[in-house]
């Protein structure tokens, strides 16, 4: 039934060919019998009047897109298209299976049944695209679409019922030099689901029709949740014994570990975590001071630019014999669309050093971070993670440290409150590398020299003739 939801969807296009056709209706079909059914997924069809959809990647071969990367590669991607009008269509509950049963896609002159204005629609644009979207945790699909899409736009946001002609009625005016959203939040079904497709289906023609004429635009449409729920099957995950570092931070006990949530919005948050936090002053065991399961006095988070700015602060936290009166502490996050790093980790102290003799370290020293870097929509961990300290001051010979144990940390695309899978400080070289290496190095010492034994052996040169001279060979050769 998904196939042939694709089927009707991509007859829509008159660049693709018959053979084109066939052979991207059994990819598809291929992809949804491959469905992994532990996340409930609903589907996302976009149409333009412009043609750069065509350069938004496909879906991965047997996954859904998730919401993060909704957001960073389709999202984002519409909003950098300005100025045009982006209108979003929101059903409360919609599946694959409705269009190949409500859609007439078996017919060949198809006019798209209860999806008629959406089929036509889609045969003047310029360019479609069909996804199949992952839920989020926690919210509605569609709700949380239209959020991101309304924090992004530099016009007006309008909700619609019925007709862009409202608009006008009620006051508003579309500022068609800006890219202004529309929503159009379909009604849900009530009685009948025909009637309720076919209301929605009108409700649908009649926006699409009153779009200004010379205008950009592009539609999306797409719903809170899935009309049809599949059958929840145990997931590899669940079966296997590959570890989730904090999959559960609600598990977290807060007075033996250090636990950072510095959240300020959906596309804004990052979370660190510790079994040990110390801080060193001078390489001196007796200058240190435990930070584990201590509350910062205050932390703040920044984005933007590429970068993520974490800034933790310390004050009059006790040690064995000195007292840290102040800490403060930047770490500063590199992002790229593939990937994040560790730029450095800023670090200004003042440390009252209360032994023999009394003393007091004050200085600013910038700790460099070795490796540590992971891909989005991961985490990364490591028991010991090693940084390079340099000190700001010149004439300050004093030198202050942070180190970590059990450090786990991730400064994007936190989605389900938890962190995501870890990317270890595993070293290129490890204890198996090595094995491997060393037993593969002695099997082929041992291959060579056979071989240079073999290659050694000597055959006879001479034989005896019957009919000849017997050979006699003295003992001395």
């Amino acid at each position: 039934s998904t196939a042939a939801f694709y089927h009707m969807t991509l007859s829509s296009s008159k660049m693709v060919d018959t053979k084109m056709k066939v052979s991207m209706i059994l990819s598809f079909f291929v992809v949804f019998l491959a469905y992994k059914a532990d996340a409930e997924q609903v589907p996302t069809i976009l149409w333009s009047s412009q043609s750069y959809l065509q350069n938004l990647p496909l879906a991965r071969a047997g996954h859904g897109v998730s919401p993060i990367d909704l957001q960073h590669d389709y999202l984002d991607k519409i909003i950098t298209n300005q100025p045009q009008l982006i209108v979003l269509f929101i059903q409360d509950k919609l599946s694959l299976d409705d269009f190949s049963q409500y859609g007439d896609v078996y017919s060949d002159n198809s006019n798209g049944g209860l999806f008629s204005n959406m089929k036509a629609s889609i045969d003047q644009s310029s360019s479609s695209l069909i996804l199949s979207t992952e839920l989020p945790s926690s919210g509605l699909h569609g709700n949380q679409v239209a959020s991101y899409l309304e924090r992004r736009v530099d016009g007006p946001v309008v909700p619609v019922e019925r007709s862009l002609e409202e608009i006008g009625a009620g006051g508003t005016k579309l500022q068609l030099d800006k890219t202004c959203l529309v929503v159009v939040r379909l009604p849900g079904v009530e009685g009948s689901v025909e009637e309720s497709l076919k209301n929605n289906n009108d409700i649908i023609g009649s926006v699409l029709k009153s779009l200004p004429k010379k205008a950009d635009f592009t539609v999306l449409l797409t719903a809170n949740r899935p009309s049809k729920v599949s059958v929840e099957l145990p997931s590899h995950d669940s079966l296997s014994s590959g570890r989730r570092l904090l999959a559960d931070l609600d598990d977290v006990d807060a007075t033996s570990v250090t636990f950072i949530n510095a959240t300020t919005d959906s596309s804004c948050a990052l979370y660190l975590f510790a079994t040990g936090v110390t801080f060193v002053a001078n390489d001196d065991p007796d200058k240190t001071v435990n930070l584990t399961a201590v509350d910062p006095n205050s932390q703040s988070l920044s984005c933007g630019n590429g970068t993520v700015v974490l800034n933790v602060k310390y004050n009059n936290v006790a040690g064995d014999k000195g007292t840290l009166k102040t800490l403060d502490m930047d770490m500063l996050f590199l992002v790229t669309k593939r990937r994040w790093a560790l730029g450095n980790i800023s670090v200004k102290y003042d440390y009252d050093y209360q032994g023999d003799p009394p003393e007091t370290v004050r200085g600013s020293d910038v700790m460099s971070a070795k490796f540590m870097a992971s891909p989005r929509k991961m985490s990364y961990h490591c028991d010991l993670p090693k940084f390079k300290v340099k000190s700001l001051d010149k004439d300050n010979k004093t030198r202050g440290i942070v180190t970590f144990t059990g450090f786990q940390i991730q400064p994007v695309d936190i989605v389900t409150g938890s962190f995501s899978e870890a990317n270890e400080c595993v070293g290129f070289f490890t204890a198996p590398i090595w094995m491997g290496l060393f037993t593969t190095i002695i099997l082929t010492l041992i291959l060579a020299l056979a071989i240079t034994m073999i290659m050694s052996l000597k055959t006879m040169d001479r034989f005896d003739d019957p009919k000849g001279k017997t050979i006699s060979v003295n003992t001395a050769e």
